[in-house]
């Protein structure tokens, strides 16, 4: 197989399986018919015959020459065949006294590799030349060349005949059959093929699809981290400008004012400051007037003092809403040690307010659990999905008395760490169960779709697992998040 390789061009080798069976076949069979002619060339002792034979080494290396030049095995084929047939009718025409010269078995190669290098049609032309010369003009020529000739001397001739007709049908069968099965092999590969582009297109699509989600849910769960921190804040300085404006309106009211009258009365005074508090009416009231205004002024610093450390208050609780915001805002991806309950207690004042504002009472349920090895923001943007889904569950219900239920634990052995997020708020109906995870169900008149569904996938990341059970509608919802302890890329 290397030799016959060598022999073939580099495009030849990168042809197709058939097509490089053929042009194998054809060189095969060229290189053999060459050595034979070249041994024959020695031992065949006639001058015709050698000639004969001389011109039949050209067309086989004329063979070789035109198979390597071409894109196709047919006109190398096409060479081959009629070359071989040339040499026959030359050593039959040459040789004398043998009149069954016609019959010899190497005819019977030339139908078979005519149909199998060029196919039934170019083969069938090639079996009815050899037909007509070797198997009729041939044995007429021998007829005519002996006296009297055998009794089977027609029938092996009309034999030979029917022999190299039944090869060429043999070849066109095999031909039929494998062309048949190479057309439906490469019909198959290529629905094949069409079915793995579309598989990898709809992958590529689920692919982009899914990171597009992802996205739009980060997007969406920042956008509600910062609806609760503007929220907050916005509330937070409105205490604050409450504060600050009843400072300026006391400063401004101050009694500060009479002492400084009182001062100038005195100082007019300094001199005959005894006369003045005896004598004087206005010296006489000074006293009674001093204590009264010391009294004032001490109420008015006690309630700037209040008003003041109100102000602090207000201006803490913004610096801490902030910090908290900047540690949530943290590279995702990262795997960090952390306290699930403290996480929850933050996600919790980032949207205290709102939960104050619906009257809204939240229970927690805190076992001592140890810290969570897990990506902040992933499990920060489930917590987020999961308060702001009870949140719009408990203001959608009638219920006077909405309860938030959260509890964190370990399963009996503590491998996974649970948290529930229980509610008393309008339930799920029985057949939305099975879909509450699924891209695009939503059950709110203003919702996307994606957010619980992007809570499952990310879960599903930290090799976790949410899910969720109702008694029904108007009954509450409890969302269960299952998270191993260690991660295997914490671990590794």
């Amino acid at each position: 197989m290397p030799l016959l390789d060598s022999l073939l061009s580099q495009k030849q080798l990168q042809a197709s399986p058939l097509e490089l069976v053929r042009y194998r076949v054809l060189m095969g069979a060229t290189v053999f018919l060459l050595l034979f002619a070249l041994l024959s060339l020695v031992v065949v002792p006639q001058p015709a015959s050698k000639l004969i034979m001389f011109f039949t080494i050209l067309g086989y290396l004329g063979t070789l020459v035109l198979a390597r030049r071409t894109s196709s095995p047919t006109p190398p084929s096409l060479l081959l065949c009629i070359n071989i047939c040339l040499a026959l009718v030359g050593f039959t025409a040459t040789i004398e006294g043998v009149p069954y010269i016609s019959t010899y078995s190497a005819h019977m190669m030339v139908p078979a590799l005519a149909v199998y290098l060029m196919g039934p049609r170019l083969g069938l032309a090639i079996t009815l030349g050899l037909v007509v010369v070797q198997g009729i003009l041939q044995p007429i020529y021998q007829a005519s060349r002996v006296p009297e000739v055998d009794v089977n001397f027609w029938p092996l001739h009309g034999l030979s005949c029917i022999c190299f007709l039944t090869a060429w049908v043999l070849g066109w069968l095999h031909s039929s059959a494998r062309d048949s099965v190479q057309s439906s092999l490469e019909r198959t590969l290529q629905a094949l093929r069409q079915s793995v582009t579309a598989y990898q297109e709809a992958e590529l699509r689920l692919t982009d699809m899914h990171r597009t989600l992802v996205d739009v849910s980060r997007q969406a769960g920042m956008a509600e981290v910062a609806t609760g921190v503007l929220h907050n804040v916005g509330n937070t300085l409105n205490s604050v400008n409450i504060s600050t404006g009843l400072v300026i309106d006391k400063l401004r009211n101050s009694r500060v004012a009479g002492l400084r009258k009182a001062v100038e009365l005195l100082r007019e005074h300094f001199a005959d400051m005894g006369t003045f508090l005896s004598t004087d009416p206005r010296g006489q009231k000074l006293p009674g007037y001093l204590i009264a205004l010391a009294n004032q002024l001490q109420q008015e610093r006690e309630v700037m003092l209040q008003e003041m450390r109100g102000l602090s208050d207000g201006v803490d609780h913004i610096k801490s809403i902030v910090t908290m915001q900047q540690k949530h805002a943290r590279a995702a991806g990262a795997l960090e040690a952390l306290h699930l309950p403290q996480l929850i207690d933050e996600a919790l004042r980032l949207n205290a307010v709102s939960f104050e504002r619906q009257g809204i009472r939240i229970e927690r349920q805190y076992e001592n659990v140890p810290p969570l090895i897990v990506d902040r923001h992933k499990l920060l943007q489930i917590l987020i999905n999961l308060l702001t889904n009870a949140r719009h569950a408990l203001a959608e219900s009638d219920r006077e008395d909405r309860q938030l239920s959260i509890r964190v634990r370990t399963t009996q052995g503590g491998e996974r760490l649970v948290l529930e997020v229980a509610d008393n708020g309008k339930g799920i109906a029985p057949e939305n169960l099975p879909r509450m995870f699924t891209q695009g169900f939503t059950t709110k008149k203003t919702g996307h779709g994606f957010g619980l569904h992007i809570s499952a996938l990310s879960a599903e990341e930290m090799k976790g697992q949410l899910t969720c059970a109702s008694a029904g509608p108007g009954r509450g919802a409890t969302f269960t998040l299952e998270l191993p302890m260690r991660v295997p890329e914490a671990e590794a």
